[in-house]
């Protein structure tokens, strides 16, 4: 029994002794047992305040214990991997925490999510998107191609109606491999490959892959676009959102421009000298516009249809963009273009493929 529970159960006894002494009308006597009451009551106290403490203490231990369990797995998959690489004799259980892809290691997870996390940081039109996971190379897979019907039908009577519904065609699509080359001295990635993959490759990898999945997204939707509204100003954007979006599909629209775009709309304000653009903290792009996201890329990020012009794209990738990924990341290696210099050179692949979908929300307005 804890010792909590002990003191809790002399408690509740010496409570009923005064309870039975003022039931028999010994009130002197009651009173000096109702003293001892609460002086056990101060120490229940501190022993609860006693036992949280030691709780804590198990829990740190516990945390810390988790914490030194995944960082020492975490160094066993990187020095597993480094050795591979170099082409090193490697333990039984250096063997078993790889996987091997067609022309390399697979990195573990923990880099992936490094990585995942650090994209974060960089303007990513990919979040919203459809992100469809896959685990082959290729292959298809259904979806709608945007039919005008969104509402269900009386399916006894309305035949017609419910062939025009049947909106769904098989997409394909063919996942490519994007990579980038980083050389490595070769005592470097032996000794200090945690800090060669967590520190140097991660973050360079991140922005690089942010970068090319933009790039991607973005010859889909420029490819596809349609002009909207006409005007010479920030009107035509909002009479976009407003007579060119269908209202089911203005929920996930956003607004990518550049820096100069970004620029312009942040100068503009309403009669009452409010500014139009406004922050939102629920959001990734911190910033809305009529309510709707505003993601900002570099200005040489994307070509505008019309030289001179500043671009505004006002589209629902989620609708558009199925953007089917591989997970997983792998790393390959070759000693042989950096022999001269003792380097490793180490490529490091993702691969992806974007596909058009649904292109009903998907116009440009060009300010």
């Amino acid at each position: 029994m804890k010792k909590i529970d002990e003191l809790m159960q002399e408690l509740s006894a010496k409570k009923d002794e005064v309870r039975s002494l003022l039931n028999d009308n010994k009130v002197d006597e009651a009173e000096v047992k109702m003293a001892e009451v609460r002086s056990l009551e101060k120490k229940i106290e501190l022993q609860k305040q006693l036992d949280a403490e030691e709780e804590r203490k198990v829990e740190d231990k516990m945390e810390q214990t988790v914490i030194n369990r995944n960082a020492n797995k975490e160094e066993l998959e990187y020095r597993a991997i480094s050795k591979y690489l170099l082409k090193k004799d490697m333990t039984a259980e250096e063997r078993a925490s790889i996987n091997v892809g067609n022309s390399g290691a697979i990195m573990p997870e923990g880099f992936i999510n490094q990585v995942q996390a650090l994209t974060e940081g960089f303007p990513s039109l990919k979040q919203y998107t459809h992100v469809i996971p896959v685990s082959t190379n290729t292959g298809k897979m259904p979806i709608s191609n945007g039919s005008q019907t969104k509402k269900l039908a009386r399916l006894a009577t309305d035949t017609e109606l419910v062939k025009e519904m049947i909106s769904t065609v098989p997409v394909s699509f063919a996942v490519e491999d994007f990579g980038k080359i980083y050389p490595v001295e070769n005592q470097v990635l032996e000794d200090s490959s945690v800090s060669v993959f967590r520190d140097l490759i991660a973050p360079s990898y991140a922005e690089d892959l942010v970068n090319t999945e933009n790039e991607e997204i973005l010859k889909v939707v420029q490819a596809n676009a349609v002009a909207g509204a006409s005007g010479s100003d920030y009107k035509a954007i909002i009479k976009t959102l407003n007579t060119k979006v269908k209202p089911a599909l203005l929920g996930g629209t956003v607004i990518v421009t550049t820096q100069t775009g970004y620029d312009y709309l942040d100068n503009l304000t309403d009669n009452n000298g409010r500014p139009l653009l406004t922050d939102s903290l629920a959001q990734a792009s911190g910033k809305l516009f009529k309510g709707r996201p505003v993601v900002v890329l570099a200005d040489e990020a994307i070509t505008p249809e019309t030289d001179g012009k500043t671009p505004f794209y006002i589209t629902n990738l989620f609708a558009l963009i199925k953007f089917f990924d591989r997970k997983a990341i792998e790393v390959a290696v070759s000693t042989e273009a950096g022999f001269t210099l003792n380097q490793t050179f180490l490529r490091v692949i993702s691969r992806f493929d974007v596909v058009k979908g649904d292109n009903r929300a998907n116009f440009y307005v060009e300010i």
